[in-house]
């Protein structure tokens, strides 16, 4: 249930306002998620989302234009403060280090509510539909795109770079929160370093078939 805030100190106006946006948001999507989870994604309306939260449609509307803005809302939110951590690497730092600590610092921190993105892996685990509807979401994958674009100071529409790290960073990050989100790991933070550790070396994995080629022609020569 959300209840009303009382009224702001004018000197402080800005900053209870926005902190109190944060917090009502923070509630529909924990509302919503829920009812996502409980009565299946397309049998829940905005209506029933506002009624669960105590609050009118309009105020509804006031945060999110559509239920699926509800259930992109966390992935999207903890990607820009990923990518502004990202933007604040040093310029001359590898792409994919700048990540692995962007991922640690931030996501192993405070400024991501991991309950929600709990909330949201375990709703995507017993609704493999929407996995879709996430990874379709063109508003990541561009913010994704662009972060790296501007760290390499390329186009991304003549370099495959930003948009192949985009894709595989990515897929470490849903990778690592996967493994802890299950329980095969305890420590969020190992699983991303690992994740990016991984990735780091993919040039150098190779597989059965890598090394008997490769025992085959030593042979010969």
């Amino acid at each position: 249930m959300i209840t009303k805030a009382a009224a702001p100190s004018p000197l402080a106006e800005e900053g209870v306002w926005d902190r109190r946006r944060r917090l009502v948001a923070g509630e529909i999507e924990q509302v919503a998620l829920r009812l996502f989870a409980e009565q299946g994604y397309d049998n829940v309306t905005t209506d029933d989302i506002a009624r669960a939260c105590n609050i009118s449609a309009r105020t509804f509307f006031r945060y999110f234009a559509t239920k699926r803005d509800v259930l992109l809302a966390v992935p999207r939110r903890s990607l820009v403060v990923l990518c502004d951590a990202v933007d604040q690497r040093a310029a001359n730092e590898d792409l994919l280090t700048s990540w692995r600590a962007a991922a640690i610092g931030v996501l192993g921190g405070d400024e991501v509510d991991l309950a929600l993105i709990e909330q949201l892996k375990v709703l995507v685990r017993d609704s493999p539909d929407l996995v879709d509807t996430i990874n379709g979401d063109a508003e990541l994958t561009e913010r994704f795109v662009r972060t790296n674009a501007e760290r390499l100071g390329v186009d991304p529409a003549t370099d495959l770079r930003p948009i192949i790290v985009a894709g595989a960073v990515r897929n470490a990050l849903i990778a690592a929160l996967d493994q802890w989100s299950s329980g095969r790991a305890d420590d969020l933070v190992r699983s991303f370093g690992e994740a990016f550790d991984i990735l780091a070396r993919l040039g150098a994995i190779g597989g059965r078939r890598a090394a008997k080629t490769s025992h085959s022609r030593t042979r010969r020569t």
